[in-house]
């Protein structure tokens, strides 16, 4: 059976979203984020900077700052989400580079590039609102 791993970064990163859009549209900090998910401060930090700098999220200063999410919730998709915080978990495509790689007489290609395709149509299917209604159990 085929197994896709869901990186740390990807799960954290979710995690921190989900909690932007359970909060009426209002600002959280990365301290109140971390909190309420039980996640590394450090570490999220981390991955909120890198979906900021990808568009998914916006942050303000000040007492009533925080991160927000830059777009509705129905257009982030999980593929954006994992781009943004560089998880390699949806490449599939044929490097056709390698100590082991055939180059160009390797027949295989196509299909790795056909399952990246496939995968990758998959992962933009699952936007950030539907993750929601299957983790609050509204499916």
């Amino acid at each position: 059976m085929f197994k896709m791993a869901v990186s740390t970064k990807t799960e954290y990163a979710l995690r921190a979203l989900l909690e932007l859009t359970g909060d009426g549209g209002g600002s959280l900090s990365a301290q109140t984020i971390c909190a309420r998910q039980n996640l590394p401060k450090k570490y999220v930090e981390h991955l909120l900077g890198a979906m900021k700098n990808a568009g998914i999220i916006e942050s303000s200063q000040g007492s009533k700052g925080g991160y927000t999410l830059s777009r509705p919730s129905h257009k982030i998709t999980l593929y954006d989400v994992m781009r943004a915080v560089d998880d390699s978990n949806h490449e599939m495509e044929c490097g056709k580079s390698g100590p082991y790689c055939r180059g160009e007489s390797c027949r295989l290609g196509g299909l790795f590039d056909e399952i990246a395709t496939r995968q990758r149509r998959l992962l933009n299917s699952y936007t950030l609102a539907k993750i929601g209604k299957i983790y609050h159990g509204a499916t």
